[in-house]
């Protein structure tokens, strides 16, 4: 089972393209640290949005279901960024 994530977040307190790539790497390091694949797709010229892709393989739904849990609530806590949009995907291969 593969899980993928792409979350439009906005850096309101971002006031450069260095502030913004601070967050946006710390957000990758962190969510790389539970063994996903993190990528910035978007908006690298904008210094307060930024779009991130995540994907995960799992041995099953109920484990995919957790580790999306998990990532949760890792995004969720920083304070720094708002989620504009989430966009999820279950694919069963």
């Amino acid at each position: 089972m593969l899980f993928a994530l792409r979350l439009e977040l906005e850096l309101p307190y971002a006031a450069s393209l260095k502030d913004k790539r601070q967050t946006v790497r710390s957000i990758k390091e962190r969510l790389r640290r539970r063994n996903v694949s993190v990528v910035e797709c978007d908006h690298q010229d904008l210094w307060q949005r930024a779009t991130i892709e995540v994907a995960l393989a799992a041995v099953s739904p109920s484990a995919a279901e957790q580790r999306r849990e998990e990532l949760r609530r890792i995004l969720l806590g920083y304070e720094e960024l708002s989620i504009l949009e989430w966009r999820e995907e279950f694919l069963k291969l």
